[in-house]
């Protein structure tokens, strides 16, 4: 596996998309933080925090946050997704039932380590349009709070995207892998889906509205919206009895082996004809 890993990365290094992805994280963060040097911030912005809504990393880049990389991510899962099939590359690789196995596993840990690179590029760019802002910083949260902060960030990127890799390996279409990260980015698969089950609720009179919300809170769109708002909401204690960090944890993590299981064993599986 660890050789088809460095031959993607020599591949993806090789490719163009992954420079358009740093060059789109760049303009996010650290483009617009440039731009202050044309139209200041004003005089009495202080930065509170670093990873809140009025935080360094936030403000830096004019309102780009940490979800940026839960919107890019998937979208890069669906372009791996078909990238092999698409090249018939795969065919070669996998004439025979033999390293089926390490190849498909060899695909979700390479998203795994995509998705980590784009937050590294975004926390760089930000920290850099930090300098170039030269506003006060105050009340900088502990480095284990941004740690962990960035952590659930990759979580939940890495979340998104293997359920999008995940779908674009077993239909082979990336417009499909596309509109499906477009449907979870945009929380239209979780609210449909509860929308829907509170339809029949409602219908057939069951009851099931004071679960469905807690259940909603939940979902992985709501935690990555606590990620969002920083390191002391996504770690504060909520409505639900945890904070949205550990929610995350119970949910995600088992989510992206779910994803992980089901792509390997329907990869062993398919025919390639």
């Amino acid at each position: 596996m660890i050789d088809l890993l460095r031959s993607d990365l020599y591949r993806t290094l090789r490719s163009r998309w992954p420079w358009v992805v740093l060059a789109l994280v760049a303009l996010a963060t650290l483009g617009s933080a440039v731009l202050t040097v044309w139209w200041p911030l004003e005089p009495s912005v202080v930065y509170d925090g670093l990873t809140g809504r009025a935080g360094a990393l936030r403000l830096a880049g004019r309102g780009s946050s940490i979800v940026l990389v839960s919107t890019i991510a998937p979208f890069v899962a669906a372009h791996l997704s078909c990238v092999d099939s698409d090249a018939d590359f795969d065919r070669t690789l996998l004439a025979s039932l033999h390293g089926r196995v390490s190849y498909f596993a060899e695909k979700y840990l390479l998203t795994v380590l995509l998705s980590g690179t784009i937050l590294l590029a975004y926390l760089v760019f930000s920290g850099l349009g930090v300098l170039v802002t030269l506003r006060p910083v105050e009340n900088v949260e502990p480095l284990w709070q941004v740690a962990a902060w960035a952590g659930e960030g990759w979580l939940a990127a890495c979340a998104y995207a293997l359920v999008v890799l995940l779908v674009g390996q077993l239909t082979r279409r990336r417009a499909i892998a596309f509109i499906v990260a477009f449907l979870l980015l945009s929380a239209a698969v979780e609210q449909g889906f509860f929308t829907f089950l509170l339809l029949v609720s409602n219908v057939l009179g069951l009851g099931w509205s004071p679960a469905l919300e807690a259940a909603l809170a939940w979902m992985p769109y709501v935690t990555t919206a606590a990620v969002g708002n920083g390191a002391a909401d996504m770690l504060a204690v909520d409505a639900t009895g945890f904070a949205p960090a550990v929610r995350a944890l119970i949910v995600c993590v088992p989510l992206c082996f779910a994803c992980g299981g089901l792509g390997i064993l329907a990869g062993t599986r398919r025919d390639l004809a």
